[in-house]
């Protein structure tokens, strides 16, 4: 793998700008094999998070058992 030392000692232009991609592109494959490793889940939004490690169904089951109202409701007494 190259590093910055190899590209800042390359002459300008196309050489290094090659070089700049290269490293470019290895860094995200490097990237890309950890994101997809064990330990990392898919999500865009925030609600998508929770529900891929099931904390929606783990809150709406405590809510069903205990009779509590959802987060947020307007009858839910704040302390």
């Amino acid at each position: 793998m190259l590093g910055y030392d190899d590209i800042a000692a390359a002459a300008a232009g196309e050489e290094r700008d090659a070089l700049w991609r290269s490293l470019a592109e290895e860094m995200e494959a490097a990237a890309a094999a950890r994101r997809d490793g064990p330990g990392f889940v898919r999500a865009s939004t925030p609600a998508d998070l929770a529900r891929a490690l099931g904390r929606d169904r783990r809150e709406r089951r405590a809510r069903l058992s205990t009779g509590t109202p959802r987060r947020g409701d307007p009858g839910r007494r704040q302390a």
